[in-house]
């Protein structure tokens, strides 16, 4: 491929130079002149082209999906992906119109030349001086038309080159990453190494190919090089995640995952695009309908809470809060990585292993933590904690029947509510109250983690005032604790649950 290059270059060099010694400074002055105007009329042309390309390539899309509920939302104004087609499509077009038009143009300007040429004709004889001069002005013509063929030929394999460079570089080989190399190894890097042109592109053509691949993106400007790296990255993490169950997920994956989430804030374009999609699909799926032809996925009930309460929050994702709404959503899956949630979030059959998982760690803690730092997470923060205390009622054992099955259970745990302590602040002290339960819980055998007792804890003392406490006998609490753990939804206790460590 590198010689082909030479070779066309060679070509137009020795064309041009040719031409020009034989035609005489004169006339050589005016293909310059012709050759300029071509030039630069061709980018401004190519990019105006390229422009009514994308849009026109739009409205037909509307024409041909935009009745298909499936594709509703891509053209309903929902998601922003009309204007990114139309600016993709711009961008992708605009180098090799470049090119097309240079040849089209030189074509046209050559009957003006003509006529220049015929006009002065009687004014001037060429001396042989003047065919002498007429070499440097085809070296400068030879060197606008390699120009001009550079850009797009090295501008496109410039960046097929750094997708290849970034694929190659993730920790799992899959077909297309092989493939990608493949045609990089025997095609892309021997061109962009050729001799001579190579310095060509970097000294001027990648300047024009930006010039021609840029654009405004919501009133931000953009350029095709840096959003290809962007998914360069992505399609890096991508292949990481890809060919392993989500059971076996471990550093590399949440690694994989966090530089998704930061690959997304990099890029304006998809920053609009991702948060016009979660959004959207959050509201179709929380409506209980389908987004692009897919329904929500199936997963077992603990799953469903946290993928519920996902939607919740992704249903108000703008591109003003999608870094954050990205990043929270990496360090939770760290935490459930970490913790070795994923095959209890799968599987409705794995709810009793992620019970025991869940009471044996410092998951909840690490949640609280979190949460403190994301305030507009709290949907989720409730799911999870919901799911936690669903484990711990699993571990602990307590089945609806609690007053008949559990009644000295129930009473110890009462007795030490009644016998808690007030802060100053006039709430009950969970503090000393986690203390008094861990001490009831290995009287019956009962093996649960001290941040699980600590919500348990702050659970029940959400749900009795001081007060209330001393007007109530043993019985009257034990019923209440009854009620209290028969409803597992602690949505409202998010204000109250302090740091479970």
């Amino acid at each position: 491929m590198e010689l082909i290059c030479l070779g066309i270059a060679a070509f137009i060099l020795i064309f041009n130079i040719f031409i020009s010694f034989t035609r005489g400074f004169r006339k050589s002055l005016l293909r310059l002149i012709t050759v300029l105007v071509a030039a630069v009329a061709s980018f401004f042309m190519a990019r105006a082209i390229a422009g009514s390309m994308g849009r026109e390539i739009v409205l037909w899309m509307e024409a041909t999906l935009g009745g298909d509920p499936n594709f509703a939302p891509l053209f309903s104004g929902e998601i922003a992906a009309g204007d990114a087609i139309s600016t993709i499509v711009k961008m992708l077009v605009a180098p090799v119109l470049f090119l097309l038009l240079y040849i089209v143009l030189k074509g046209v300007l050559i009957f003006i030349y003509w006529i220049l040429c015929g006009v002065t004709r009687p004014w001037h004889r060429d001396s042989a001086a003047s065919h002498f001069l007429g070499v440097p002005l085809g070296l400068v013509i030879a060197l606008v038309g390699i120009l001009v063929f550079v850009t797009p030929v090295f501008g496109y394999t410039d960046l097929f080159a750094d997708f290849a460079v970034k694929s190659g570089e993730a920790e799992t080989t899959t077909e297309l990453s092989q493939t990608v190399q493949t045609y990089h190894n025997d095609f892309i890097a021997p061109v962009n190494e050729t001799p001579v042109l190579s310095g060509v592109y970097s000294l001027i053509g990648d300047k024009l190919f930006d010039g021609l691949t840029g654009g405004k993106w919501q009133e931000e400007k953009i350029l095709l090089r840096e959003e290809i790296d962007v998914l360069g990255d992505i399609v890096i993490q991508v292949q990481t995640l890809g060919g392993k169950s989500v059971e076996a997920y471990g550093n590399a994956e949440c690694a994989a995952v966090d530089a998704i989430a930061q690959d997304v804030g990099k890029s304006q374009m998809l920053s609009v695009l991702c948060s016009g999609v979660l959004n959207t699909a959050s509201n179709h799926w929380l409506a209980d309908q389908t987004f692009l032809g897919m329904a929500a996925p199936e997963i077992g009930e603990s799953g469903a809470l946290l993928f519920d309460a996902f939607l919740v929050v992704f249903s108000t994702s703008t591109p003003d809060n999608i870094d954050e709404d990205l990043d929270f959503f990496a360090d939770v899956f760290a935490i459930i990585v970490r913790h070795e949630l994923f095959a209890g979030l799968k599987n409705a059959e794995s709810e009793e292993q992620m019970a025991a998982l869940i009471t044996d760690t410092d998951f909840l803690g690490d949640v609280q933590e979190l949460l403190e730092t994301h305030p507009r997470m709290e949907p989720v923060g409730a799911a999870l904690l919901d799911v936690g205390m669903r484990a711990v009622l699993k571990a602990v054992g307590l089945p609806e029947d609690m007053l008949t099955s559990h009644g000295e259970l129930l009473e110890e745990m009462s007795e030490a509510l009644k016998n808690v302590e007030v802060t100053p602040e006039g709430t009950l002290d969970t503090e000393a109250l986690t203390e008094d339960l861990a001490v009831v819980f290995e009287a019956h055998d009962i093996d649960v983690s001290e941040a699980s007792t600590q919500l348990v804890a702050e659970a029940v003392a959400d749900h009795f005032t001081p007060e209330e406490l001393q007007s109530l006998t043993v019985e009257d609490v034990m019923e209440k604790l009854a009620e209290r753990f028969h409803d597992v939804d602690i949505a409202h206790l998010m204000e109250s649950v302090g740091a479970a460590q």
